[in-house]
């Protein structure tokens, strides 16, 4: 391991002269909030997802909440989804007054098991909300056949899968509405911000109205449903055009990465990203599962200079959720998962002597 240590955060975003410039272009312009530039970058995100719509608001969670309230998930709806993730995917449905409804994940990919769906639809079940966690895909032929039998909608999550494939077609295409984040350590960024992606035009309208106060947009300051204030601004929308232009190239880098280190990093203590047949993964960050003792390596490395995060929430354990009285054993992968991962950074920046650096740390831990 090399005597100087280098100082790997968990990430920080590729903001280079051209966002800046995007940024006092649209300032000198004079239009600064929602505008023209937000419309461009629904129509150029959504064109390179292949959706028909998109709808862009100030936060992943707003997209999400917009998605829900369009679907009409109300109080007593039950939405089935996975235990392992950030928050932000579950408290959405709560602001509905509806239930999450946890489904153990797969112990490969940790995204939620198809399998385990069905034994959890009940009369009151009306969506399912998989996360493509970590950039890789959900598998989800399964999950829609099982949502077309039953009559429920698919929402999918892809906020750490900006370019995703799924049997070669980009994930954010196959649920009823897709939800992304744009925050600043994700596929791209927009500093603060998401998108909600729809090939539904009555679905889109009513999003739109929903970011703005429930306004229909051709009768100012007329309020048919009830609203937020989710709007994303022109100023961040130059950000996101100028990222989008960027984000093939970001994805080669990440696959990159885990290539090498996958390489490197050989150890049976030791598990790292892979992927499965039906899918192209953009690697959001490298997750690690350890068999035994993940803090005292976490410890290490953070010694070293490496920032790690443990894996997101177990989210049913977490005590806004305790009133719902989960089972917690009925989550076992997840929640070990959970107790044994960890990841580090995956940023397309990493240097050459970033990712030598990192593997040999990993590796010196166990010598």
């Amino acid at each position: 391991m090399p005597a100087h240590r280098i100082k790997i955060p968990i990430g920080k975003p590729d903001i280079g002269e051209e966002e800046i410039q995007a940024v006092v272009e649209t300032m000198k312009s004079g239009w600064v909030s929602q505008g023209e530039k937000v419309e461009e970058f629904e129509i150029s995100f959504a064109k390179y997802c292949g959706a028909k719509h998109g709808v862009a608001v100030n936060t992943g969670t707003a997209a999400l909440h917009i998605a829900l309230a369009a679907l009409d998930i109300k109080e007593g709806d039950e939405v089935v989804t996975t235990p392992l993730s950030c928050v932000a995917t579950t408290n959405p449905i709560v602001y509905q007054n509806a239930k999450p409804v946890f489904v153990d994940v797969d112990p490969v990919t940790l995204n939620i098991d198809p399998a385990l769906i069905k034994r959890k639809i009940t009369p009151r079940t009306k969506a399912i909300l998989p996360v493509h966690l970590f950039g890789h895909p959900v598998d989800l032929d399964p999950v829609t056949e099982i949502a077309e039998k039953h009559g429920l909608y698919v929402i999918e999550d892809v906020a750490q899968a900006h370019g995703a494939k799924y049997k070669g077609k980009r994930v954010g295409t196959f649920g009823h509405i897709s939800c992304f984040s744009f925050y600043a350590d994700k596929g791209i960024t927009t500093v603060e911000g998401g998108m909600a992606l729809t090939n539904d035009t009555d679905l889109a309208e009513r999003m739109r109205m929903m970011r703005s106060f429930g306004m229909d947009e051709s009768r100012k300051f007329h309020h048919p449903i009830l609203g937020y204030n989710y709007k994303m601004s022109d100023i961040h929308s130059a950000i996101g055009l100028v990222q989008l232009q960027k984000l093939d190239h970001y994805i080669q880098s990440r696959r990159k990465n885990i290539e090498y280190l996958r390489e490197r990093v050989n150890h049976p203590e030791l598990t790292l990203p892979t992927e499965q047949d039906y899918a192209f993964s953009v690697y959001y960050v490298c997750q690690i599962l350890v068999k035994k003792g993940r803090d005292r390596i976490v410890e290490y490395l953070e010694k070293n200079g490496i920032e790690t995060r443990p894996f997101l929430s177990f989210i049913p354990e977490q005590p806004i959720y305790r009133k719902y009285e989960y089972n917690l054993n009925e989550y076992e992968i997840a929640r070990n998962a959970n107790r044994t991962g960890f990841y580090v950074s995956n940023s397309p920046l990493l240097s050459d002597n970033e990712l030598d650096y990192l593997a040999s740390t990993l590796i010196s831990f166990f010598k």
